[in-house]
């Protein structure tokens, strides 16, 4: 959280204190000095890191919500 008007966050990771020389921006990525998980940006007031994800991972266009279960095979 931003406490005091500083540009401070918390690691959802660890809990660790992360502090930032300059306002964060949104998507900004950065890497926790103690546990090293990489974070995002997510939220600026106040301010709150998430863990970064590769948008190649999973795309939403990748997901068809109309797919009929006929189109998927089972086992049983």
């Amino acid at each position: 959280m931003a406490a005091g008007g500083k540009n401070i966050a918390e690691c959802p990771e660890c809990g660790s204190e992360i502090r930032f020389r300059k306002a964060p921006y949104m998507g900004q990525m950065i890497v926790c000095s103690h546990c090293e998980t990489e974070l995002e940006v997510v939220s600026l007031n106040p301010i709150e890191l998430d863990w970064a994800y590769e948008s190649d991972d999973f795309d939403d266009d990748d997901w068809d919500e109309d797919e009929d279960e006929e189109d998927y095979e089972y086992l049983n």
